[in-house]
């Protein structure tokens, strides 16, 4: 193992010295997070310093400089081995220091609760703390959106490696990334961490063990490395006098060519998708980097593929839903790609975002819900499925089920997990929700509605039986 993490290091330098990023201050930190985390260990076994590591390697592998990599080495020593920010600041720079204060959570134990806040309950104090340091690290992410960056890395790895847990918590994880992590991603354009993170979600919800779809797509993609290098090279021979200087090719992954297979075929049922139907739509996404002058090099490209490269055929023209444009192509082996024509600079920008500040431009406070999709299926205890709009609360979801359910919530459980969640809670695609009443000695639900609660529901029915029950007490009055 150790052998592994001393190799992963040797990886993390020479990407860096390959990148021309000095490496200084990441050798540094990363002699001190491995002494920090030394005698730690993950759920998994390993040494805990594997994940800092990773997630460094992640950073550097997209280019971020020496203060971001070293931000990424660091990012739990303030909250698992007890070093200050100060301290980070001192040893290292101001730089690192903020940025491993924006990713570090708030502790429970230590959480002060928040008497003027509406959206804090004291029998929900861990609620309200992974609230309040998601809230944090978007306002330190107002001041410097490279914060957000760490925090992707971090989920990313943690998504991948989550499996040695139980179902539920994977669950509850898939939600919290999906309500305040992809979200967040979207806004900033970062394309690369938004795909890799949905995907981790997506592979969790689906169950990568149960479902044909992953067996199949790992088989074609292991099998089809050969081809994909001889087109590769096909492409840099024929294409060596134009414009195009560097040609890069990536999977498109699971949760997409799954999304392509279900727009060609509604009835697609992921359990049972045949190998034959990965092949129809696009695997790969291939990426030419040019110089100069996109549109001449485009014109360029599409003279070469039309006289040098006569057995990769153009089959279609597409916008994808980021707004840039792709050409799909097709091999002689019967491979589709999406093939994009892009300077490095607006290569790098699709893969970790704008990062430019327009981050404000899109997010007020702590509303990060405004991009979910407009509806989304929650599912009832029973397996029912309630199509709810998109910034439901549980509370929503008590009243969708019936008014006195509604009136008589005490709290939630999600995803069959044990946390007993609040009301303001936020309701994910595809969360199973058990609603739990106050009841009398006889088992009767009670009314214990507070007027809080029109705060925390966003549906039309539940704010009307809400103002309908008070409006009565007004009247007395």
């Amino acid at each position: 193992m150790f052998d592994a993490i001393e190799s992963q290091y040797k990886h993390l330098l020479l990407t860096l010295k390959n990148n021309k990023i000095n490496t200084k201050i990441v050798e540094k930190a990363f002699v001190c997070a491995n002494l920090l985390h030394s005698g730690q260990v993950r759920k998994s076994g390993e040494p805990y310093i594997k994940h800092p590591l990773e997630v460094a390697i992640i950073l550097a592998d997209l280019g971020f400089d020496e203060d971001v990599v070293s931000a990424g080495l660091l990012h739990d020593v303030v909250e698992d081995c007890g070093m200050t920010v100060e301290q980070i600041a001192k040893d290292f720079n101001l730089r690192t220091a903020e940025l491993v204060d924006a990713v570090s959570a708030i502790e429970t134990e230590n959480y002060e609760f928040n008497n003027d806040s509406i959206f804090e309950d004291e029998n929900f104090i861990k609620m309200s703390a992974e609230e309040q340091t998601f809230n944090k690290l978007i306002q330190f992410g107002k001041k410097n959106q490279l914060a957000f960056c760490i925090k992707f890395a971090d989920r990313l790895h943690n998504l991948r490696t989550i499996g040695i847990f139980d179902r539920s918590k994977q669950l509850n994880k898939v939600r919290e990334t999906e309500q305040w992590i992809l979200p967040i991603a979207k806004i900033l354009k970062a394309e690369y961490f938004y795909q890799q993170i949905s995907n981790e979600c997506f592979k969790i919800i689906y169950n990568i063990n149960d479902c044909a779809l992953f067996k199949h797509y790992d088989e074609y993609h292991n099998s089809n490395q050969k081809n994909i290098e001889n087109i590769i090279n096909v492409f840099r021979s024929a294409l060596a006098t134009t414009g195009v200087y560097d040609i890069r090719c990536e999977d498109i992954l699971q949760n997409q060519v799954y999304s392509d297979i279900t727009t060609i075929s509604k009835n697609a049922d992921i359990k049972h998708i045949s190998q034959g139907t990965i092949l129809k739509v696009s695997n790969y996404n291939i990426y030419l980097i040019c110089r100069g002058d996109v549109k001449s090099t485009v014109n360029d490209v599409v003279k070469n593929m039309q006289h040098k490269i006569t057995k990769i055929k153009i089959i279609d023209a597409k916008i994808d839903v980021a707004g840039e444009p792709y050409f799909v192509i097709m091999d002689y082996y019967r491979n589709k790609y999406r093939l994009y024509i892009m300077t490095l600079s607006e290569y790098v920008t699709k893969m970790i975002g704008t990062l430019d500040g327009q981050f404000n431009t899109f997010i007020a406070e702590e509303d990060t819900h405004n991009i979910q999709t407009e509806y989304i299926k929650v599912i009832t205890r029973s397996g029912e499925i309630k199509h709810m709009p998109k910034d439901s609360t549980v509370l929503d979801f008590a009243f969708k089920i019936h008014k006195d359910i509604g009136f008589g919530f005490k709290y939630a459980l999600i995803n069959n997990g044990k946390t007993k969640f609040p009301p303001h809670t936020k309701l994910t695609d595809g969360d199973q929700v058990t609603i739990f009443n106050e009841r009398d000695d006889e088992g009767n639900i009670l009314n214990i509605a507070e007027l809080k609660w029109l705060a925390y529901v966003n549906t039309d029915f539940a704010k009307k039986s809400l103002i309908k029950h008070f409006e009565k007490f007004v009247k007395k009055n």
